[in-house]
């Protein structure tokens, strides 16, 4: 059955193991069920391939396996953040200037809820400065933002 939080001993072992790898950790986060799951996503300069993200999670595995970290079953998923990797942190904002995006607001921002355009800077927790492609400038306060993410269109 599924214990709740990942264990802090475990959280500590995969953001060392992502460093010294040169991975940035995305996202960790688990989910209940029967089985206790557990998603990593990682990435780096360039992508992470998925054969990278099939060698981290043996590798996590197998420690979690030596260490006896759960009497329970378990599943660990490593993954790549995806072409429409979801912006939720500082560092994934960061991350996003100079590339397209697409944000979701609570409320209007030029009688728009959907704003696509190129991040142009992140202003601090207050909001973030974008120019759509008709080359209007738009800022999106931060607390106004209900989801964010990187667009990517199919030409």
């Amino acid at each position: 059955m599924f214990k709740g939080r990942i264990p802090e001993k475990l959280e500590e072992f995969i953001r060392e193991e992502a460093k010294k790898r040169g991975y940035q950790l995305v996202d960790l986060s688990t989910r209940g069920g029967r089985t206790f799951f557990m998603e990593v996503v990682l990435d780096k300069e360039g992508g992470i391939t998925l054969d990278e993200c099939s060698e981290f999670n043996r590798h996590v595995a197998s420690w979690i396996d030596e260490e006896g970290i759960f009497e329970y079953e378990y599943t660990l998923d490593v993954c790549s953040p995806g072409l429409d990797r979801e912006l939720k942190s500082e560092g994934d904002y960061s991350w996003a200037v100079g590339k397209d995006i697409e944000v979701r607001t609570h409320e209007p921002v030029n009688e728009a809820n959907l704003t696509v355009g190129k991040l142009l800077e992140v202003k601090g927790r207050e909001g973030i400065l974008m120019e759509r492609p008709d080359g209007q400038t738009v800022f999106v306060e931060k607390k106004n933002i209900a989801k964010a993410k990187r667009w990517v269109s199919i030409k």
